[in-house]
């Protein structure tokens, strides 16, 4: 899978659908009271020009108005938008079979926090591309599945690598970073796992979900030596 940018994957239908509707039914009234002022005098009094939902100077407010509102919805969200992306180096750790691990961490560039939302994993082992009969599922799976995947290759969860537990609607900004762990890899789990790929959903403060894959094995260090800088 190629190194997709981030996008947005869904937007929040009351803050985002119903001011375009509105929009849309105010320009529609604009439009009719626009047509109706041009109608003959004499024409008004029949259907359907006897209709009047607002003046002119009223539908053009109402329409303005609605305008301004997306403007400003559309500011605002472009403020908030969270800009996900990951991080690995070396560290040194404890709670694994080996001193050495490589370790992945969610960061978020934006200081308005988005909310993590229940992460899906997907497996590539190492020879896949040759032989095919290692290849994990082709769909996303959760935590749980993952850990079975790898467990089926002879790694153990919390000896050979870790993939940490991020909670429903886990918060993420740019002054939490530490707390962004996705996983740990030693030696040993880089030599069965080609790639494991984590689907994140990040939801912005005004309800508008963004996604980003982010690629734990990336350009990562199959055979540390030392701790890296962060």
């Amino acid at each position: 899978m190629d190194n997709e940018p981030q996008r947005r994957v869904l937007r929040n239908t009351a803050l985002f659908k119903v001011p375009l509707t509105l929009l849309g039914l105010a320009a529609l009234v604009l439009v009719w009271s626009v047509v109706r002022v041009n109608v003959p005098a004499s024409a008004r009094d029949s259907w359907p020009w006897k209709l009047e939902l607002l003046d002119v100077q009223s539908a053009t407010t109402a329409t303005t108005v609605t305008a301004g509102l997306i403007f400003a919805r559309a500011q605002y969200a472009s403020a908030v938008r969270p800009m996900i992306g990951w991080v690995g180096y070396v560290v040194a750790v404890s709670e694994l079979t080996e001193p050495l691990a490589w370790m992945v961490r969610l960061v978020n560039g934006t200081g308005a926090a988005a909310q993590i939302h229940d992460p899906k994993y997907r497996v590539v082992l190492r020879g896949d591309r040759q032989q095919g009969a290692r290849v994990a599922a082709s769909s996303w799976m959760s935590r749980d599945e993952a850990v079975c995947v790898l467990g089926e290759a002879g790694l153990v969860h919390g000896e050979d690598y870790s993939l940490r537990v991020l909670g429903p609607s886990f918060p993420l900004s740019n002054s939490s970073q530490k707390a962004g762990i996705l996983a740990l890899f030693t030696r040993r789990a880089m030599a069965e796992i080609e790639e494991l790929l984590i689907q994140v959903d990040a939801t912005d403060q005004v309800g508008d979900t963004h996604r980003r894959v982010v690629h734990c094995l990336q350009a990562a260090v199959r055979v540390p030596a030392s701790p890296t800088l962060d």
